[in-house]
């Protein structure tokens, strides 16, 4: 082949390689154009900012506030559902053509557009330049007679385009049905702080290090199965009904409400709902969120009234086991040092089995109070008959001491406040399981003797 043939066909190849690189990668695949052929538009569904829509005289608006979270700010303030405005966002961003081709400029005035039904306006960020803002209207008009298509057109053209029925139904629904449903619109999981406000009390709960705390009316370690149940039901919990048309706040127990309740999630943001009197049918009461009234199932109020006392741990010591590094304990017939290093468990400098050292913490776990003391009853107790030290890896260690008292034994736990009534064969039972631990730690290997040269 001649030099010159050569040359022509590598600027063939590079000319074609060319394509393929700017212009042939960007075309769409087979699929796109199945997806694409029948857009009008196809605006990114993820850059919508805003959608507006107004019919009969009402106006909608809806704006983001997530990835995937949209707020109503027309005509109430007030979290929107995300799949309800979602699917709005979708019908407007990939408009779709329907019922053949679009009608011609000269019989626009035929379609029920000089009066739109509808007009919905969807605002979007340039993705090239995020703070650009783009927008575009769009008016619906009349359905075509006999078909499931209604007619449109972008406001400011004459172009009449046709497009399911769908799409107007859903611009067309009951501002309501826009409305997130979800009370808190949270995940029970996420809440990091509770607080119930009810007349001049004041119950809180904070979770710290994995674990629930009670933090008014008194400073405690709570039942954290207890509170996850509560906190679950208040993530649970759904409107039944939104109420319009200047309700009287004070004649329905809002102003003041009976309760007034406020989650905390991570960020610290806080969702706050006030809650008010039962309503006429018995079953729901009434709330309060954001200026929106609503009614909820009233199985929400016999938590809400729960006192503090019903959310106490009885269980004395609230220690993670996977987080302890050592246990000191003292008893009348003898004292035990636990001792965790490098994964392997030594007690007086034995190691022993991980089991055994799981039924020492078991043991101290299962101290269940029987009844709460406050500070003052616990003053003035006589001298421990044992007591047991726990340490962890981060935080103040826990301090138990457990104390006779006429036919029953009285703990204390620092860092939890007052005192816990107990079983009186309770420092037994513990001393017990210590005694089985040190019988479990293993004899020390021998050393070995060094061979002879």
């Amino acid at each position: 082949m001649s030099p010159r043939k050569l040359l022509a066909l590598s600027a063939v190849v590079v000319a074609l390689f060319a394509f393929i690189f700017f212009f042939e990668r960007k075309m769409p695949t087979t699929e796109e154009r199945a997806r694409k052929g029948d857009l009008y538009w196809d605006i990114p569904q993820d850059k919508v900012e805003k959608i507006e829509i107004a019919r009969g005289g009402e106006t909608l608006e809806f704006q983001r506030a997530g990835a995937a979270a949209w707020k109503m700010t027309r005509p109430e303030k007030y979290p929107a559902d995300a799949f309800a405005v979602g699917s709005v966002v979708t019908d407007l961003a990939e408009m779709k053509r329907a019922g053949g081709e679009d009608a011609p400029e000269s019989k626009a005035a035929d379609y029920g557009l000089e009066k739109p039904a509808v007009t919905a306006t969807i605002t979007w960020s340039d993705p090239s330049d995020t703070k650009t803002l783009k927008s575009r209207t769009v008016e619906f008009g009349a359905a075509v007679p006999g078909t499931d298509v209604v007619a449109a057109r972008v406001a400011g053209t004459q172009k009449v385009l046709f497009v399911p029925a769908s799409v107007l139904a859903s611009l067309k629904k009951n501002a309501d049905d826009f409305e997130s449903r979800e009370v808190f619109g949270a995940f029970a999981s996420d809440v990091s702080r509770l607080e119930i406000l009810r007349g001049r009390g004041k119950l809180a709960f904070v979770r710290k290090d994995g674990a629930w705390w009670l933090a008014e009316p008194v400073a405690d370690l709570a039942d954290g199965g207890e509170v996850d149940r509560f906190v679950g039901s208040l993530s649970a919990l759904r409107a039944k009904d939104f109420l319009h048309g200047g309700q009287d706040l004070a004649a329905i127990g809002l102003n003041p409400p009976l309760f007034h309740v406020a989650v905390t999630v991570p960020k610290n943001t806080v969702t706050a709902v006030d809650f008010g009197a039962t309503r006429s049918d018995g079953n729901t009461v009434y709330a309060r969120r954001e200026g929106q009234v609503l009614t909820v199932d009233r199985d929400i109020v016999d938590e809400l009234s729960k006192e503090a006392e019903a959310f106490r741990s009885r269980t004395v010591l609230g220690f993670s086991r996977s987080e302890v590094t050592g246990v000191e304990a003292a008893f009348p017939k003898g004292s035990y040092v636990l001792t965790q290093q490098e994964g392997g468990w030594t007690a007086g400098g034995k190691p022993v089995l991980a089991a055994a050292a799981d039924d020492a913490l078991t043991a101290l776990l299962s101290l269940k109070a029987k009844d709460f003391l406050d500070d003052a009853e616990v003053k003035g107790l006589a001298l421990p008959v044992a007591t047991v030290t726990v340490r962890g890896k981060s935080g103040s260690p826990w301090k138990l001491s457990l104390h006779p008292r006429a036919g029953a034994v009285v703990a204390t736990a620092s860092p939890r406040p007052g005192g816990f009534l107990l079983d009186h064969d309770a420092p037994e039972k513990l001393e017990a399981a210590f005694r089985k631990l040190a019988a479990a730690a293993l004899p020390t290997p021998a050393p070995t003797p060094a061979r002879k040269p």
